[in-house]
């Protein structure tokens, strides 16, 4: 499928599809750039139909999921057009360095400004009052998920000590079966639908914890296991992944609930910051 251009094979299977799948086949011939950044609830509701009747569609165009469907689709069109309008492939047409920085500011600005526009300032206020009653407070993300759980792990341990993160995914799942109630799990996964991310959202919710799942898709598989979700802000396509939008909007949550944090506890955050600073010091010249 990959050397075959899939809107080419979409119409030339058309006659063969059944009545329901020629309803998707419909709506991608017709939107393509919308559905390649669609989850598959999210086209199944557009079309009118079942997310089962999307995977026969996929089957039906031998791909391997809707994964790959969406990767053959990306790649069936105009690669540019699949992207934001300032992704990866924009920012490397740049004609120089100083309209490159432009661009690349561009992008960061972006991302928090969507983030903000679309901010739950109740479910922040939730997950902050959550951390400080929790015994323990895990962190949960895979590829630059990851590394924005390991940044919040670097912020937050200045002011809390009983916060955690693994990059190992096997001590990850580990971590979330055997989750206590008096805990929270906080996951980031920009695309919502990472499937070891969605089984650590069921797992900490079946063991009780405070669940919060920071995601751009808020109608991902795994909502029915998060006590919050946080829209992250930054959309992408599946060329994108990984694009420092999606890091940007996960860092400005971070530093919303380490700022919220440190108002609430007071003294105590001021106390425990300077006693880092302090540990750190001397390890300089």
């Amino acid at each position: 499928m990959a050397e075959t251009n899939l809107l080419i094979s979409i119409r030339s299977c058309y006659d063969q599809l059944t009545r329901l799948e020629k309803k998707v086949a419909d709506y991608v011939l017709q939107h393509p750039q919308e559905v390649v950044k669609m989850t598959i609830n999210e086209l199944s509701n557009s079309c009118g139909v079942g997310d089962t009747t999307v995977f026969r569609f996929c089957r039906s165009m031998n791909v391997g999921g809707y994964q790959d469907f969406k990767l053959a689709l990306a790649l069936s069109s105009n690669v540019n057009d699949m992207l934001d309008s300032k992704g990866e492939f924009n920012l490397a047409q740049s004609q120089d360095l100083h309209e490159l920085a432009q661009q690349v500011s561009g992008v960061f600005t972006d991302a928090v400004n969507e983030t903000l526009s679309s901010l739950d300032y109740d479910a922040i206020s939730r997950t902050v009052e959550a951390i400080l009653n929790a015994r323990s407070v895990h962190l949960f993300g895979f590829g630059n998920s990851g590394v924005s759980a390991l940044m919040m792990q670097n912020r937050m341990m200045r002011i809390l000590p009983n916060i955690f993160y693994t990059s190992d995914v096997h001590m990850q799942l580990t971590s979330a079966a055997t989750m206590q109630a008096d805990s929270v799990a906080i996951i980031f996964c920009n695309s919502g639908i990472t499937k070891d991310s969605i089984r650590i959202a069921q797992m900490t919710h079946e063991a009780g914890a405070f669940t919060v799942f920071i995601t751009k898709f808020m109608q991902t598989p795994a909502a029915p296991y998060a006590d919050v979700l946080l829209c992250s802000g930054a959309t992408e396509g599946p060329i994108q992944g990984g694009s420092i939008s999606g890091v940007a909007s996960q860092m400005y949550i971070v530093m919303l609930l380490y700022s919220e944090l440190f108002r609430r506890m007071e003294t105590r955050a001021q106390e425990n910051k300077i006693k880092a600073a302090h540990a750190i010091a001397e390890r300089k010249l």
